[in-house]
C-alpha cells in the first residue's frame, strides 16, 4: 500500500462568521460616539413623516445594525408612499432589517415585494439568496442567483458566488461550469483559475489542472499553487516533476505541511522510505493530531524493516480516530507478519463490523483462523470474502 497524497481545497464557509470584537478605550470612546450618532438619526426621522421618506438615514441606522426602530419607521413608510420605485427600496430595508433580526421567512417575503416594484435588482436577489442559506435550502438559493445571473450574466463576481455554493455543497460540475464562466470573463483573475484548476482534480481531469494552475501561477496566484501543482504531476506518475515542485515549495515554506506529507509520498513510491520517514517526522511536529500521518508513519516503518514501530504508530492512529478501516488493517497485518495472531484477530474482526464487505479484511481473518486451528471460522471467513455467506 502506497502512502496518499493529500489534497489541501479548502471550501469555501458561509454564511459569514461573526467575529469577536476585542476594543480597547478607542473603541469605547467610538462605541460612545455611534450611540449618539444613533440617537441624532432617530430622532431626526421622528420629524421626517409623512412630508419626507428619507431612506439615505434608514440606512445608515441599519448599517449601525439598528434594526427594530428602522424597521418600525420603514414600515410606516409604506403607509405614505405612492411611488413603485421607492417601495421597491423600502421592502429591500425592511427585509434588510428582518435578516438582521433573523427574521428570514419576513425577509424573502419583503424582498418578493421589492422585485415585484424593481426586478431583476442583483441587490434583493443577493440578499433573498443569502436568507435561503441561512435557512438550510441551498437550491433555492441557487434558484434565485441563477435569475440573477441571467439578469446580470457578465457579473463575474456573481457567477464566482454560485460556483462557491456549488463546490460548499459537492456539485463539482456545475462549480465547474461557474469557475470557467468567469475565468472567459475575467481571464487574468490568477484565483478563478485557480478554483477552476480545483474543480478539475475533483472531477479526476488533472492533465486540464495542471494547465489551469499554471495560468494562476502565471496571473500573480499565491505560493501554495506550486504543491497544488505538484499534487497534479504525482496523481499523473510524473514522479520528478512532483517532487522537484514540493522541493521548491519546501525551500520557501519549510513547515509546509502538506508539501512534506505529499513530498514523502513520492519519496515512499520512488523506494526511497528513509527520506520519506524523515519528512513525515517533521510534519508530525507540526501536528500530532492526524490520523493519516500516523498510518503514514506506520506503512514506511513497516517498509523499513521496523514492525514495532510501526505498530505502536498504528496504535496511535486508532486513539484518534478508531473506526479508521485502512488503519484497522494495516495493524492487523503487521501483527499477523509477527505472529501475534489474537490481537490481529482483534482489530480485524473490528473492521469487518464496519466493512461487511471487505473481502481482503475477510481473507486475512480467515488465514488466522487457520493459524489458530480453527479451520470451521476459516471457512466462514473465506465464505464471506466471495460473497457466500
Amino acid at each position: 500500500m502506497n502512502i496518499p497524497l493529500r489534497s489541501s481545497l479548502l471550501n469555501k464557509s458561509f454564511p459569514k462568521e461573526r467575529t469577536k470584537d476585542n476594543r480597547g478605550k478607542e473603541g469605547v470612546v467610538e462605541e460612545i460616539e455611534q450611540q449618539k450618532t444613533i440617537t441624532n438619526f432617530l430622532s431626526y426621522l421622528e420629524d421626517t413623516l409623512p412630508e419626507h421618506i428619507d431612506l439615505v438615514v434608514a440606512e445608515k441606522l441599519i448599517d449601525l445594525h439598528v434594526f427594530a426602530e428602522t424597521k418600525n419607521y420603514l414600515n410606516a413608510c409604506l403607509l405614505c408612499c405612492e411611488d413603485q420605485a421607492v417601495r421597491g427600496q423600502i421592502h429591500y430595508l425592511i427585509a434588510r432589517c428582518c435578516h438582521g433580526m433573523e427574521l428570514l421567512q419576513a425577509a424573502i417575503d419583503n424582498l418578493n415585494q421589492a422585485l415585484f416594484y424593481q426586478p431583476n435588482n442583483i441587490k434583493y436577489w443577493n440578499l433573498q439568496a443569502d436568507c435561503y442559506l441561512e435557512m438550510g435550502d441551498w437550491q433555492q438559493a441557487v434558484t434565485v442567483l441563477n435569475k440573477s445571473v441571467r439578469s446580470s450574466p457578465r457579473d463575474a463576481e456573481l457567477i464566482y458566488r454560485l460556483g462557491s455554493i456549488f463546490l460548499f455543497y459537492g456539485e463539482y460540475a456545475e462549480a465547474l461550469n461557474c469557475f470557467s464562466g468567469c475565468c472567459q470573463l475575467k481571464p487574468f483573475n490568477a484565483e478563478y483559475w485557480e478554483m477552476k484548476a480545483e474543480m478539475l482534480v475533483k472531477l479526476q481531469q488533472i492533465n486540464e489542472a495542471v494547465l489551469c494552475f499554471k495560468k494562476a501561477i502565471k496571473y500573480g496566484g499565491q505560493y501554495h499553487l506550486y504543491a497544488r501543482m505538484a499534487y497534479c504531476y504525482a496523481l499523473l506518475g510524473e514522479l520528478k516533476k512532483a517532487k522537484n515542485l514540493l522541493q521548491k515549495v519546501l525551500n520557501k515554506e519549510p513547515d509546509n505541511y502538506d508539501a512534506l506529507n505529499n513530498l514523502a509520498g513520492i519519496y515512499h513510491k520512488l523506494g526511497n522510505n528513509e527520506q520519506a520517514y524523515k519528512h513525515l517526522k517533521k510534519a508530525l511536529n507540526l501536528n500530532s493530531n492526524d490520523p493519516l500521518l500516523y498510518n503514514n508513519l506506520g506503512l514506511v516503518c513497516h517498509k523499513l524493516g521496523r514492525s514495532r514501530k510501526a505498530i505502536e504508530y498504528y496504535k496511535k492512529a486508532l486513539k484518534i480516530d478508531q473506526s479508521d478501516t485502512i488503519v484497522l488493517f494495516n495493524l492487523a497485518s503487521c501483527l499477523a507478519e509477527k505472529g501475534l495472531w489474537e490481537e490481529a484477530k482483534l482489530y480485524l474482526e473490528k473492521l469487518v463490523a464496519l466493512e461487511k464487505h471487505n473481502s481482503e479484511a475477510w481473507i486475512l481473518l480467515g488465514n488466522i483462523y487457520e493459524n489458530l486451528s480453527r479451520p470451521k471460522k476459516a471457512i466462514d471467513c473465506f465464505n464471506h470474502s466471495l460473497g457466500l455467506a
